[in-house]
């Protein structure tokens, strides 16, 4: 499906990415894991057009689309990043979001938008993602938690049935229950729809627990492992642990 071809990204003279030769495979579920600052926004930058490479090339179905910027990407591509305010309109409804996500790519009005989103349109929706909507419609997006707004922008994200899905972080800002209910959402709704996925995560519990294949980004450089060699890791082996002894010392 997409291939990075001899992938390197310098920025100014610090080198972020070196070399790196990688496939995404139909269906793949890909965790990434990584210390802070070790690329993995870059690299997810890189494949969504919105950095391009230093050197080497990106491909999808064998079509070079190197240097396509993010917005033709976006046509065939969604992202939810780790700011919940980042992916949502504070200031419309919730009904209004998702107007909005299932009729950006047409060029209908939000209010002919609006009137598409019927009941029935919502009740499928709420089916599909096993989530209820409707206590939640005609409140606006800012008045809602941290994981309410992840979550509803996890399901504007995922409307319309993107190729590629990129997770960001996406339970960075949540607390330990509204992850698992992204997180448990979210593995759903991608093995149900056999959906192509990366999502970047610091916890290395996540990372040993989803996906059929985890990539190590680490000085520069992307280490695969698939799901066979996944069990043999540890969480420690991945981004290291909190040195307890230190912090009393």
């Amino acid at each position: 499906m997409i291939t990075l071809k001899n992938i390197s990204k310098k920025h100014g003279t610090k080198t972020v990415l070196a070399n790196v030769n990688t496939t995404i495979e139909q269906g793949d579920f890909i965790v990434i894991v990584g210390t802070n600052g070790s690329g993995k926004t870059t690299l997810f930058d890189l494949i969504a057009g919105a950095q391009a490479p230093t050197d080497g090339t990106i491909t999808l179905d064998n079509t070079n689309i190197t240097a396509t910027d993010a917005k033709a990407r976006g046509r065939w591509m969604g992202r939810l990043l780790q700011n919940p305010e980042h992916n949502t309109v504070g200031t419309m409804t919730v009904a209004q979001n998702l107007a909005l996500a299932l009729f950006a790519k047409q060029s209908a009005t939000l209010a002919d938008a609006l009137k598409i989103v019927t009941p029935d349109i919502i009740n499928d929706i709420q089916k599909d993602y096993d989530v209820d909507l409707k206590p939640l419609l005609h409140t606006l997006m800012k008045s809602l938690s941290g994981g309410q707004r992840q979550l509803i922008a996890f399901i504007m994200a995922t409307l319309t049935q993107p190729r590629l899905l990129l997770l960001d972080e996406p339970t960075a800002a949540l607390d330990p229950q509204s992850a698992t209910t992204l997180l448990a959402c979210a593995h759903r709704f991608i093995h149900q729809h056999h959906m192509t996925a990366l999502l970047i995560t610091h916890d290395p519990q996540i990372a040993l627990t989803l996906g059929n294949k985890l990539w190590l980004v680490k000085d520069g450089t992307v280490t695969i492992f698939d799901q066979e060699a996944k069990k043999a890791l540890e969480p420690h082996d991945l981004i290291g642990s909190i040195d307890y002894a230190k912090i009393t010392a």
